[in-house]
């Protein structure tokens, strides 16, 4: 998916989502940043779902993403999709503690893009212990899914000084 002015445009189908239903990170299989589709919190939750009755019924020890079994082929679910918290989730391990999240050290602003330069989002600051999701990297600056809920606001993204967080766990 590449951005289009003020949305994001897939190459594949022809479709045009706009900013707010896009994360911009880099894929665990390779090397430059691109849109990724934000996973809707209904779509987890079935995903969630249909996995558990699968371990149920057929005594799954973990679960892979096309992207692990398929590398050259395949890129889903992607680095939107929170794969190490859903395993945690589905089988109960701590082991699975997802190593992209972490906690806000400081009142800190989200920023459009990665810098001083772009502007915060009036959700701003973060208060100190807000939970995030580092999605992606630029120089100092990393790319953050926001965990939980801020300012009356769900599905924060943006950018923030990565010298103001503090890993989980």
């Amino acid at each position: 998916m590449v951005r289009q002015g003020g949305s994001w445009r897939s190459l594949q189908l022809g479709t045009t989502y706009p900013d707010e239903d896009v994360i911009e990170a880099i894929h665990k299989n390779e090397t430059r940043s691109s849109g990724w589709c934000v996973y809707p919190t209904v779509q987890l939750d079935v995903a969630f779902e249909v996995a558990s009755l699968l371990v149920q019924r057929y005594g799954l020890k973990d679960i892979v993403g096309h992207d692990d079994v398929a590398p050259s082929r395949k890129s889903d679910p992607g680095p939107a999709f929170p794969m190490e918290s859903f395993r945690a989730r589905l089988f109960g391990r701590e082991t699975d503690r997802d190593p992209a999240e972490h906690v806000v050290t400081t009142p800190l602003n989200v920023r459009l893009g990665p810098g001083t330069e772009h502007a915060a989002l009036t959700i701003s600051p973060l208060p100190v212990g807000t939970r995030v999701r580092v999605l992606g990297a630029d120089g100092a600056w990393r790319n953050v899914d926001v965990l939980q809920t801020v300012k009356d606001v769900n599905d924060i993204n943006g950018w923030v000084h990565g010298r103001y967080l503090q890993p989980v766990g």
